[in-house]
Formats: structure tokens, C-alpha cells, sequence
């Protein structure tokens, strides 16, 4: 027997039995029952209720049904979404905590090009230096070269100026025309 046939039936036996309880059951006045309008407004209250009752219990228990169906799909749907967030929070953490190693290791990385790029400059300065000393002393060399040869010129200019003088003054007319004569024969056999 289910719950709602036993209740209907508790309900019925205690609206007849105050129904039937009272010494004139259609008696207007004075008796210590229940009237008889009250009576028959109480059992068209109950068939009515049966009635809404056996009428309206599968509607309502398909539409309880349903509803049960549709939070326990929301809540598998709620707890299908939450595993998926949740994987993509921990995603979001191993990627940011592999951008941050990626970070960290760039960042060694520029370290130690800038370090290798600073010894580069440093070999290229001192070679270039070492460059720059050895150009200067060629062009000291250089210098000092044509300083000399400058210098030889002049003493050259020098000695042969010294010598036409002391010539000029040793030699006498004579031996100048013999001079004369003995380069111009030179002059003629280079010819």
C-alpha cells in the first residue's frame, strides 16, 4: 500500500467518523457533531482533492522527474566544467612557470653573449691598438727615413756648395777651362 492511499484513507475515516459521531446528523442546531453543510463541504473538499490528486500526480511527478533530470545534468555539466577549468588553470601554471624558467634562462643567456660580445671588443681594441703602435712605428720609420735623406740632401748640398767655393777659390783660370773640356768630353762618349 503507498503513502498517498493510506493518508487518503486515514483522512476519509476521520471526516466520517465526525461526521457520524454527531446524534443528528441533520439537525440545524443544537447537536455536538458536525453540521451537515459543513459535512458535505468537507467531503466535496477531500473528493476534490482526490481528485486533483489522481489527476495531477503523474504530470507532477513527470515534471519532478524531469526537473531532478535537468539539476543532476547542470550539476554533472557544472562538475564536467570545473575538471576542464581545472586543467586549464594547471596548464596556465606550467606555462607560466616555464615562461618564467624561459625568463630566467634568456636572461643568462644575454648575460653571457654580453659577456662574450665585451671580450670580443676588448681582443678588437687591443689588436687594433697593436695595429695603430705598429703603423705608428712604420710611419716613425718613415719619418725618420726621409728626415735622413732630407738631411743627407742638405749636407750633399752642403759639401758641394763648400766644395764650389774652395774650388772657386783653388782653381785659376786654366783649369777651369780644362775642366770644361774634359766634361763636355765625358758628354760625348755617354752619348
Amino acid at each position: 500500500m503507498s503513502r498517498f492511499s493510506a493518508w487518503s484513507g486515514y483522512v476519509i475515516f476521520g471526516i466520517l467518523s465526525q461526521a457520524f459521531s454527531a446524534d443528528d446528523l441533520w439537525a440545524a442546531g443544537g447537536g455536538g457533531g458536525v453540521p451537515g453543510e459543513v459535512f458535505w463541504q468537507i467531503i466535496s473538499f477531500v473528493l476534490l482533492l482526490l481528485l486533483l490528486i489522481s489527476v495531477l500526480k503523474n504530470p507532477i511527478r513527470a515534471f519532478l522527474r524531469k526537473r531532478r533530470e535537468e539539476i543532476k545534468s547542470s550539476l554533472e555539466q557544472s562538475a564536467k566544467k570545473e575538471g576542464e577549468s581545472q586543467k586549464t588553470f594547471e596548464n596556465w601554471e606550467r606555462k607560466l612557470n616555464s615562461l618564467s624558467q624561459e625568463v630566467a634562462d634568456l636572461h643568462q643567456k644575454i648575460s653571457q653573449e654580453g659577456e662574450m660580445e665585451r671580450q670580443r671588443i676588448v681582443e678588437r681594441a687591443l689588436e687594433e691598438g697593436d695595429r695603430i703602435r705598429q703603423q705608428a712605428k712604420v710611419v716613425a720609420e718613415q719619418e725618420v727615413k726621409k728626415a735622413r735623406t732630407a738631411l743627407r740632401r742638405e749636407m750633399v748640398a752642403l759639401s758641394i756648395e763648400l766644395a764650389e767655393k774652395l774650388l772657386k777659390e783653388s782653381t785659376y783660370p786654366q783649369d777651369q777651362e780644362r775642366l770644361v773640356r774634359e766634361y763636355i768630353g765625358k758628354m760625348r762618349e755617354i752619348r
